[in-house]
Formats: C-alpha cells, sequence, structure tokens
C-alpha cells in the first residue's frame, strides 16, 4: 500500500510542477517587439519607435530634445500575418537576454542609435546599438525589422 501512495505523490508533485514551468515559446505566446532609432544631434522628427504586436504597427515620431519645436505624432498600419510568423521565429527572447544591453556607442559622433525589444507576456529585454551596426546572432532579425522600419519611415 505505501508503494503505491508513494508512487501517486510523486506523479502527483511531477504533475504540478510541470504546470508551472512558463517556457518561453514565442510562437504561442503573447509578443510584442519594439524597434526604433534616434539620433541626439538632429532638428524635427530624430525619434522613431515602432511597436509590432501581431499584425499591427505603431509608430511614434518625435524630438530628442524637448526645446525642439515639433508636436509628437504616432500613426498605425498593418503588416501581413506571414510577416509577423517570420518576425516572431526569428524573436527568442531566451537568447536574446544573453546579449549585453548596450553594444558598441550608441549615438557616439551623432551616428545615430537603434534598438529592439523583445517582451514576451511580462518579461522584456531591450539591447541598443549604434546605427547600421547589428546583433551578434541576430543579424537577420535587425535587418528584417530594418526593413519593416524602411516601409513605413513616416506618419502621413
Amino acid at each position: 500500500m505505501k508503494p503505491i501512495v508513494i508512487v501517486v505523490l510523486l506523479v502527483v508533485g511531477f504533475v504540478r510542477c510541470m504546470n508551472n514551468l512558463t517556457p518561453q515559446n514565442t510562437t504561442t505566446d503573447k509578443l510584442t517587439i519594439r524597434t526604433g532609432t534616434s539620433f541626439n544631434m538632429c532638428a524635427g522628427y530624430c525619434k522613431n519607435d515602432y511597436v509590432f504586436n501581431g499584425t499591427s504597427v505603431t509608430l511614434a515620431q518625435g524630438s530628442v530634445f524637448l526645446q525642439t519645436q515639433v508636436t509628437p505624432r504616432s500613426c498605425q498600419s498593418t503588416i501581413s500575418q506571414a510577416r509577423w510568423n517570420d518576425i516572431k521565429a526569428l524573436a527568442n527572447l531566451d537568447a536574446f537576454s544573453k546579449v549585453a544591453n548596450v553594444l558598441g556607442c550608441p549615438d557616439c559622433t551623432d551616428g545615430g542609435a537603434e534598438y529592439i525589444e523583445i517582451q514576451v507576456d511580462d518579461q522584456k529585454y531591450r539591447v541598443t546599438f549604434p546605427y547600421g551596426k547589428t546583433i551578434p546572432g541576430f543579424e537577420t532579425l535587425v535587418d528584417t525589422l530594418r526593413t519593416q522600419r524602411n516601409a513605413f519611415k513616416n506618419c502621413p
């Protein structure tokens, strides 16, 4: 009788542990990707922030300096489900979070800065890097997001 009770307790404990695990599978979990560029020595709309959430893309444009007389603006667009699936396949939060938060010297000598932030549920991680450079191991993600940003450069 005791061996049966022990086996039942072990099985119940194992099942409860398995239910508490939260794997970071970005193909099924809630995924949001933020990306953008900024240039500190610039007048006008020098900061562009994009939020990819499913097939919805939001662009927020503004100034880096508060004293610059530009009115912040925001607009939305969409991407295809196939494109979103491609982006999701490239966004691995576990691997991405192993990269340093800052690579190189973003916006040094007014070269500009780029960032990518991956968020799955309430966990997020951002990497900032010099404009035009890349994130080692995530070159395809960087290129894909740049292509999407270039397709939606300005709010009308």
